[in-house]
């Protein structure tokens, strides 16, 4: 929860410092006009329209940061209920679509899937604007579950910055069929990174976007 916490806190922040500076010109300014109508000439008063029109200027921005703060407290509470809700994840059953993964800082990334039959073909990785990243060619599948690890780098072997990566699977069977590889995967949610503003599920030590979620069950014999 301290995750939470450290959202509210940290939206809540600019809201706050213009308020802040607002109260201290604003109170100034009434120091300064005060002085002014004490000290003012009989024969020569102040135009009351110029202080009367700051007055009115003064009070339009304090309501424009009151709806700025009102608006950051409901992205910190909407972020908050997002963490909360993600905790009713944990102990369920998923379906994810295990064509897409999160690369970490500096880390790799391992994709799941299964294939009908042997198959030898071409792996591509793309970004999340679906630009190709990386090809690989002459890859070869067995038949069954497996997995597919890429190194997190690009074709000019420069590392990718974190984000959500896509695979596809392009194979052909020992005869010239195509191949379909089957993505969806199936597993038990073991916890929640609420660390982000973007919870991810664990699943089996692997970090799972909740995007990816295709549905829920829940697990048997819970």
């Amino acid at each position: 929860m301290t995750a939470v916490g450290g959202v509210s806190a940290g939206t809540q922040g600019t809201a706050q410092k213009d308020q802040a500076g607002l109260v201290g010109n604003y109170e100034t300014f009434l120091t300064l006009l005060t002085t002014q109508l004490k000290n003012q000439s009989p024969l020569d008063p102040m135009d009351a329209n110029q202080f009367t029109e700051q007055l009115v200027q003064y009070s339009s921005v304090e309501q424009q940061i009151k709806a700025n703060q009102q608006m950051e407290n409901l992205v910190a509470m909407s972020a908050a209920n997002n963490a909360l809700n993600s905790l009713n994840f944990v102990g369920k059953t998923v379906t994810i679509d295990g064509s897409k993964g999160n690369l970490t800082s500096g880390g790799t990334l391992t994709y799941k899937f299964d294939m009908p039959s042997d198959a030898k073909g071409t792996v591509t990785i793309r970004n999340a604007s679906g630009q190709v990243v990386t090809v690989k060619q002459g890859v070869e599948f067995k038949s069954g579950a497996q997995t597919y690890e890429w190194n997190g780098k690009n074709s000019a072997g420069v590392r990718m910055a974190p984000g959500t990566y896509s695979i596809q699977i392009d194979a052909l069977d020992t005869s010239g069929n195509n191949v379909a590889a089957t993505t969806d995967q199936t597993g038990t949610v073991d916890k929640v990174d609420v660390s982000s503003s973007n919870p991810l599920l664990i699943i089996g030590g692997q970090a799972i976007a909740m995007s990816q979620v295709k549905s829920i069950a829940q697990t048997s014999g819970s």
